[in-house]
């Protein structure tokens, strides 16, 4: 059995900012307990959608994030970008390397913000 949301309920609008509503919403657990957890959006469903996206982030985090040592990352990190700097060395035109180099930081930079900014919880506390 998959989690169900059992009633949802309108709390307030956002002190902080306008057109955001927190709703209290009550969900039955795969277990047979009921959780009850305050979610912030502009609408019902922005709120829930931030609710799914926040347990997905939980559940890969204590999946696979959380085994990986941070040197990992820093070192699978390098080694793509030593990958990317091989393949621009063998493969690239004489006169396009600069070019290839700071496309390359660029996308791994853009990249590691992308994947940052996915792993924030979405249904915090404003």
């Amino acid at each position: 059995m998959k989690r169900k949301v059992l009633n949802v309920s309108y709390r307030k609008d956002s002190n902080t900012f306008a057109d955001w509503m927190k709703y209290e919403i009550e969900i039955l657990n795969e277990d047979g307990s009921t959780t009850l957890i305050p979610a912030y959006g502009k609408d019902l469903q922005d709120a829930l959608s931030r609710v799914v996206h926040d347990d997905k982030v939980i559940k890969l985090e204590s999946k696979v994030i959380k085994k990986v040592p941070e040197n990992g990352w820093v070192v699978a990190w390098f080694l793509g970008f030593a990958l990317t700097l091989t393949t621009i060395y063998y493969f690239g035109e004489g006169k396009y390397v600069g070019f290839y180099l700071i496309g390359s930081i660029f996308l791994y930079a853009l990249a590691t913000i992308s994947v940052t900014n996915w792993f924030t919880l979405r249904n915090k506390d404003k």
